[in-house]
Order: structure tokens, then sequence, then C-alpha cells
């Protein structure tokens, strides 16, 4: 079978200077395990500037992108996003495109899918352990707290779940910088939330992403802050899972099917002040950290590989190509 992905933005995001796309990283690891698989003749990520160029059996589109009828013959909508209208409201635009087949990271979004005569399946995300996991610490990744991301949760849950670390040994990566032409708007900077003046002069930069498994190794404490439609529809995020890969301690807001599915391999919080306990708390006990760590390492290995999911996903591409 010739199998495409799809994203809508160019490739090669690691390299490039802005952010790095989550959707491209989940694209070359779902493509690199299919390409395990016998029956897979060829699997390939295409974006805008690497188009297929010979029709393939199925194209898997991962945003918000209408079948292109000349790439395949059969075409599928993976919905790996968290959208700020809500992704019940954006479901109902998907499904009027009429794609072949349907994948959600979410169970409940599936179950509303069904629920309208449809067919799909449940696809959560996957870690890739060839990529993401222990590593030897380093000195130089070695922060009490540490967090990986951009400013894309909102006010509201970036200052409860992220800035009590501020208070601490915090190793802050992403493209936090405001706009550099802020100094011609001063109106405008004054009236700026203080966590973005703070985050921007914190922040260390966009991290090399073949680091990013040494940072989790090496950290005490990893954080995690969930997009709110993440939350409301029950996603457990990639995020976690890559965390837990390199056996690292995690302390991440509550999310119900994360509460349900990881019970013991992370740390919940409800931000504020319960976070900046907690950080205290497990910063003084090394000891409990390694334990919820390696349970948390356990889970993925057992449960979460990016090859079980592409196990998963082919069985139901057979069944619609």
């Amino acid at each position: 079978m010739k199998i495409g992905f799809y994203i809508q933005w160019p490739k090669d995001s690691i390299n490039s200077k802005g952010n790095v796309l989550g959707d491209e990283l989940i694209g070359d690891a779902i493509v690199r395990a299919l390409r395990k698989l016998p029956e897979v003749e060829q699997c390939e990520l295409y974006a805008p500037n690497h188009l297929p160029d010979r029709p393939l059996d199925i194209m898997v589109y991962m945003n918000e992108n209408d079948p292109v009828k000349e790439w395949a013959r059969r075409h599928v909508l993976y919905m790996q996003n968290a959208y700020g209208d809500g992704s019940d409201a954006v479901l109902r635009k998907f499904q009027s495109r009429h794609y072949d087949g349907y994948a959600f990271i979410s169970e409940r979004l599936l179950q509303l899918h069904l629920a309208d005569g449809l067919g799909g399946i449940f696809l959560p995300f996957g870690v890739d352990i060839g990529t993401f996991r222990p590593v030897l610490k380093e000195r130089r990744y070695t922060f009490d707290v540490a967090y990986v991301g951009n400013d894309i949760k909102g006010e509201d849950r970036t200052v409860r779940y992220l800035s009590p670390a501020t208070a601490f040994d915090f190793g802050l990566y992403g493209n936090w910088v405001i706009a550099k032409a802020r100094f011609r708007f001063w109106r405008n900077w004054k009236k700026l939330p203080s966590y973005k003046k703070l985050f921007e002069k914190l922040s260390r930069g966009k991290i090399p992403q073949a680091d990013v498994p040494i940072l989790y190794s090496s950290s005490h404490i990893i954080l995690n802050c969930t997009a709110q439609d993440c939350v409301d529809w029950d996603v457990i995020t990639l995020r976690t899972l890559e965390v837990l890969a390199c056996k690292g301690f995690l302390i991440t807001d509550r999310v119900a099917v994360a509460e349900k599915e990881l019970a013991e391999c992370v740390v919940f919080t409800d931000g504020g002040d319960d976070l900046v306990k907690k950080i205290r708390y497990y910063l003084d006990h090394p000891e409990e950290r390694e334990r919820i760590a390696l349970k948390g390492y356990q889970y993925v290995m057992e449960n979460a590989t990016i090859d079980r999911r592409a196990e998963k996903l082919f069985a139901y591409l057979k069944e619609i190509a």
C-alpha cells in the first residue's frame, strides 16, 4: 500500500528560526513506524513544499485540508489538533468534506462522530521511543523545573500552570519573543500581560529538537500545560508521553482521562499555590520522583508507542482502501 500524510505548512520546521511544528514531528514519527510494516510499499510526509508526484492509495490529512482527488484513491482525516472554537464545532465542518475515513485523538469526539452515523477510529498519540528515550543527564539541562512550548495556551492557563515555576531554577524553552517593534508602540507594550514580558526575559529560545530528550532526562521536574480544547475533549497530549518515555518526572494540569490512565505515573496539579507546594515537595523527595517516573516509563513502553499506533492505523486503512 502507498500511503501519504499531509500537513498544511512547509516541512523542515526543525531547522527553521520559527516554532517547531508538532504536526510535522507527529507525521514523521508515524511515517517511520508505518515503513516498518511489510505491507506498506511506500509512506511519505507531504507538505506545500513537498507534494506527491504520483497517485497514492491513501492520503491522511492532519490539518484543515479538503481532500485532493488527484493525490489518492482514498482520503482520511486525522483530527489531532486542538481548536480554539472547540473540536465539536470544527468536526461538523470536517464531516461536510466527506472523507473516506476518520481518526481521532479523543474518544469522546469519536463517539460524537459515530452518533452521526459515520465511521472512524480512536487513535491517541504515540511516542517514537527511538527518539524519546532515557539518556545521560547533562548539567546544562539540569534545572529544578523545565518546560518546552510556546505562548499559545492563553493567559489564564499560562499564569496558573507555568508562572509558579519562575520562583525556581526554571528552564523555559520556546518562542516567547514579543514583536520586535514593541518599543514603537509603547502604549500597547504597557498593556501586555506581565507574564509575557517576564517569559520573554526568561526564555532560553528554541531548543534543538535532538536536545529535548536530554532536557526531559536531566531536569528534576518537567511541567505540562494542556490546551483547553484537549482538556474539554479528554486528550492525553503527546508532550506528556514524550516526557514519560525519557523517564522524566512530570507535573501536569488535570485532564480526566489522564487522571484515570496515568494515576501513578505523573503528579497532577490545580496550578498556582498548589503547584508551588508540589514543586517544593518533589524537589525535596528525589526517591518519590524516580518511583513515579519509572511507572510512567513502563506505561509508555507497554501502551503508548508509535509502533502500536501505526499498527492500529494500518489495520483501519486496509479496511477502507
